[in-house]
């Protein structure tokens, strides 16, 4: 289950045995994500939303950070308890307000209502009862391979230690950092 105007569902490997469903609040989204052969459903209301069976992996992409501060923990806790199975799987992927890329988020998308460091996602979810929380893909390199990927790394080398560096010189960090996450999308992995 997810919100369904994003194709990333349809990468699934369709060799896999999975049934996929998803959800949205957008018709437009709902017709298209139907049209590739997935089942979906307009949800206005998740906390009206009843599955018939609970879901093994939820996928929330670029959702939460639409959401009121106030709702954030209120949904993610209603994942978990009502369409989270026993041993379910929540993926979240949010806008990264600490990538360079963090200031368009903030004031070009005006449909944004809450931002998140990799630390306030890992504090949402385990607010909303996650206990195993996972931040994936702190390095942006997932799919990456070969040369691009070592110049990549080496890069992402460089970046972090003139952070670090500058960090030190200006003493910044006020209390303990959020990790370290380099793409413009922070990832998480959570579970009870």
């Amino acid at each position: 289950m997810r919100g369904g105007g994003n194709t990333a569902l349809t990468s699934l490997d369709s060799k896999e045995n999975y049934s996929l469903f998803g959800i949205d609040i957008n018709q437009r989204a709902i017709n298209h994500v139907r049209s590739i052969g997935i089942e979906c459903a307009l949800v206005e209301d998740i906390f009206s939303f009843k599955p018939q069976e609970k879901f093994n992996l939820i996928i929330t992409t670029h959702v939460l950070e639409h959401l009121p501060k106030e709702l954030v923990i209120p949904v993610l806790k209603h994942f978990r308890e009502n369409l989270l199975a026993q041993d379910g799987k929540l993926f979240v992927a949010v806008p990264n307000a600490q990538s360079h890329t963090g200031c368009y988020w903030a004031y070009e998308d005006w449909t944004h209502n809450t931002l998140f460091t990799a630390g306030s996602l890992i504090y949402v979810l385990k607010m909303a009862g996650f206990r195993n929380v996972e931040i994936v893909d702190k390095d942006a390199l997932a799919g990456s391979k070969g040369c691009k990927r070592l110049i990549r790394k080496i890069f992402l080398k460089y970046y972090a230690l003139r952070m670090k560096f500058w960090n030190k010189i200006t003493n910044s960090s006020f209390h303990a950092p959020s990790p370290q996450v380099f793409s413009y999308e922070l990832k998480a992995l959570a579970q009870d």
